[in-house]
Formats: structure tokens, sequence, C-alpha cells
């Protein structure tokens, strides 16, 4: 009896031993024979390259860099990776209700959000009056050219998920000191100059009581299909009114519920890379018609913006509305109505492609307020006034539409407790004298040589304490103090000439 239970024990053992290698062994088995179909994640990742000792040296192995690399490459190709991560993933939201998915943060309820719209609408996105007050200005001037032309510019503020649901924002942005938003000031700016504004982003709040169907998807970022519906019908409604022109009407016959969901209404909880999908609320989706398409001239439109514009692509709402809807994402790669891609848009004639419309629309959401039209506005602006500009706000411009600069100012402001406007406007500087280094037939103007003899100036600190002693006697400021001298030194070494 003993030997039996013995036997069986040493039996047990043997089994629990095998099993642990065969679990040890399975992911290199499945790496190097794939015997099991893996679901690839979501998102757009770097592939790092199978390992390989083909990049060893002495000095990398020295210097740890060809371990680190090897290692790097080992864990991308392990088998069952995919998998590990979702799992990973799941375990990570239940219990710590937390988001391993870049940008990604959740909210109560479980509510998904991608942060920049959260640090737009709290203001740590401010990027300072200046720049929206001389944007307004030109827009107005602007909007009456291409009016006197028979054309109609309109701004639109699609609506963002950060305002639309202050209810549900994590806790880590609930109770922040209120600041002045990006999108507060560029619409009292722009409303005070009379720039033509459709603000769909009021409009979702005022009705999101007033309606029993969900105007933005929990997983979602965009939109939902319905919210786009009331949206582009009140766009319409909007166009008709303030142009004239034979705008057809939007119809929403009405709404059904499907089996699927149509993307993007998933797309951050795709973000997530989960092993079970987010419950949430029921979706509609809008079945529309169209009146007045067909009896007189459709409009010819131009759309720059963002990807909410895609829901009313994907309805084929701007395709029936428009005799033409090209579309340029981000003011760069060019979709038409039938959905092709068609280049991009700096390979256009621009002044053709302004005199062809009837309309002109820049749309916009929340997350994209501080890189406004990301420089088609500055481009219009060109267009109709060309003169002189000022290389630092030129190179501000750059800083703020261009995502990873951006968040990098963002960053850096927070590590030197400066305002944001304040740290673009340090890079811009730097940005400008760099480029007048490289190129300095490109900087002729007075004001643009006066500036940079300021940034000498600055940059000098036995001369900066020789401007602080003059201010002191002269009773001004050292900014003042600083535009004499730059003023003086300019006359001295170009008037002269």
């Amino acid at each position: 009896m003993s030997k039996t239970k013995r036997s069986d024990g040493n039996s047990l053992k043997s089994f629990m031993f095998f099993l642990l290698m065969l679990l040890i062994a399975a992911p290199a088995i499945q790496a190097r024979f794939g015997l099991f179909p893996e679901k690839p994640l979501s998102g757009a990742f770097m592939d790092a390259g199978k390992p390989s000792f083909n990049d060893f040296s002495r000095a990398g192995w020295l210097n740890g860099s060809f371990q680190e690399t090897f290692n790097a490459r080992l864990e991308h190709h392990i088998g069952f990776r995919n998998d590990l991560v979702r799992l990973n993933n799941q375990a990570d939201f239940l219990f710590f209700r937390q988001a391993n998915a870049e940008g990604v943060i959740i909210g109560r309820n479980n509510e998904l959000f991608e942060e920049d719209y959260l640090r737009e609408v709290t203001g740590l996105y401010y990027v300072g009056d200046s720049v929206w007050i001389k944007k307004a200005r030109q827009l107005r001037a602007v909007q009456d050219t291409l009016a006197r032309l028979g054309k109609t510019l309109v701004v639109i503020f699609e609506p963002g998920k950060g305002s639309f649901h202050t209810d549900l924002w994590p806790r880590k942005y609930r109770n922040l000191p209120e600041k002045t938003s990006n999108y507060s000031m560029l619409l009292t700016q722009l409303e005070a100059s009379g720039v033509n504004v459709l603000d769909l982003n009021r409009y979702f709040i005022d009705i999101k009581e007033k309606t029993a169907n969900p105007l933005f998807p929990k997983c979602g970022t965009h939109w939902s299909y319905y919210g786009a519906a009331l949206a582009a019908d009140t766009t319409l409604k909007y166009l008709r009114k303030i142009s004239g022109k034979p705008v057809p009407e939007l119809i929403i016959r009405e709404t059904v519920e499907l089996d699927t969901i149509r993307h993007p209404d998933y797309d951050i909880g795709l973000a997530m890379n989960l092993l079970f999908r987010i419950p949430q609320p029921g979706l509609v989706y809008p079945v529309l018609e169209f009146a007045g398409t067909g009896s007189e001239t459709k409009p010819n439109a131009l759309i720059i913006g963002d990807s909410f514009y895609f829901n009313w692509l994907n309805d084929q709402i701007t395709p029936n509305v428009f005799s033409n809807c090209d579309f340029w994402y981000y003011n760069k790669n060019i979709t038409r109505c039938d959905y092709v891609q068609d280049g991009v848009a700096a390979d256009r004639n621009f002044r053709d492609e302004i005199m062809q419309r009837d309309f002109i629309l820049i749309m916009i959401t929340e997350r994209f307020h501080h890189a406004f039209a990301w420089n088609f506005d500055e481009q219009l602006y060109d267009l109709f006034y060309p003169g002189y500009r000022d290389p630092v706000e030129v190179f501000s411009n750059q800083i703020r539409t261009y995502g990873d600069g951006f968040k990098r100012m963002y960053e850096e402001s927070l590590a030197l407790n400066i305002s944001l406007e304040k740290r673009i406007t340090k890079e811009a500087n730097y940005l400008f004298y760099e480029d007048h280094l490289s190129a300095p037939e490109k900087y002729s103007d007075k004001r643009d040589l006066i500036r940079l003899l300021e940034m000498g100036i600055r940059g000098t600190p036995d001369w900066m304490e020789e401007i602080k002693r003059k201010a002191r006697e002269n009773g001004i400021s050292e900014d003042e103090q600083i535009s004499r001298d730059a003023a003086w030194m300019y006359e001295d070494k170009y008037g002269k000439k």
C-alpha cells in the first residue's frame, strides 16, 4: 500500500514537472513553429526585428547595447505574445482601472477618454491670448475677401468628449483650478471679430439631456453616427442660412440597432487590446435621406479637418450634399468624395483649389484646438494678404501644429514651471536663430535683424549686466533698454550702408 502511494506520488510529481516544462517551453515552441493562430494587436507598433546574433560586436557586448537590443527583439517575438499582452491589459483594466494604451485614460463608469481632450478643456494646453486674437483678425479679413468672390468660409467646432462628459472625468482632472482654454478664447475672438462660427460643441451639450440616444460611444472618441447625423443636419441648415446657396436637406428617416458596432464607435476600446470587449450602452444608427439633391447645382466644398469628418463620409452625407467634397486631413492628405486617396495638399495649386469652391469649411475637434486649422488659415491669409511674416510667429505655429513637438513643449513647460506659451516662444526664437545661421539670406528685414541683435544681447551675461545698469540709470525696463541698444546697433551696423 505504501509503495503504491509512493508510486502514485512520483507519477503526479513527474506529470507536474512535465506540465511545468511544457508551459515554460510553449512560447518558444509557438514562436518557432506557429502551431496556433494569433490575433494581431490593434494599433501601430514599431517592429523591432527578429533577434539575431549577426549584430554581435565586442563593443556592443561591453557597453550592453547588444544585450538590450537582443532582449527587446526576443520579447517582441515570443510565442503567444499578443495573447499575453491582452491578458496583462485585461488584468490592469479589471483590477486597477489602468489603460495600457497610449494617451488613453479611464473615467467614471469606465468611460474611455483620450487624455488630450481633457488637457485641452481644462486649459493645460493653453497657448496664450495673442495667437487667437491675431488668427481671428486674419480670418475675418479672409472671410470678407472670400465673400466678395462669392465664397463662404465657416469655422466648425466639432464636439469633444472632454467638454461633453465633464461628469465622467477621471479623478485627476476633477478638481483642477479653472483656466482659460484655447476653445473659449478662440471662440470668443472669432465671434467678436464676426467670423462665421458654428459651435457644435455647445450644441451637443445643449441637447445632451434631450436625446435618449448616445451622442458619444462609451468606448469611442468620435461622435456616434447618430450624433454625427444631428450635427450634419445642423451644419447644412446653417450653411443654407448664411450663404443662400441651394444646399440639399438631410432627413433622418429612422434609427436602427445593428448586431455589430460600426467603426469607429469602439476605437479606443480596440486600442486597449483587451481579452474581452467593454460593455457599452446600445448605439443606434440613422437611416438617412436627402432632399433637393437633383433640382439645382450642388455646391462645391473644401473641408479641412480631423477624423470626425469620416463619420459623415462613411454615411455618404457630404457626397450627397456637395458636387465635390475634397477633404484635407490635417491639411495634408486628401480624400475625395468617393473615398479615394488623392495625394497631398502641398502638391496642389492652393489658389486654384480655393477659387473653385463655394464653401471652405474648417472643422476641428477639442483635442486639436491648440493646432487650429493646421496652418491652413495662415495659408489663406498669405494668399490674399502677402507680406512680412514674423519668423517667431511662423515657427510658433509650426510647433503648435506638430504633435510630437507640441507634446515635448508641454512636458518641458511643466518641468520648468513656466507657461506653455512662454516655452513655445523660447523654442520658436531658438529655431529662428538656428535658421538664420544656416540661411542668413532669408532674413534681411530690419525687424528680423533687430530681433536677432536682441537675442544676442540676451544670450550674453556680461552684456545683460550692462543692460541692467543702463536701465536703472534711464529709469526704464530691461526690455526697453535691450530694444534701444539693438536699434542703435542696427543703425550702426546696417543703417550706414
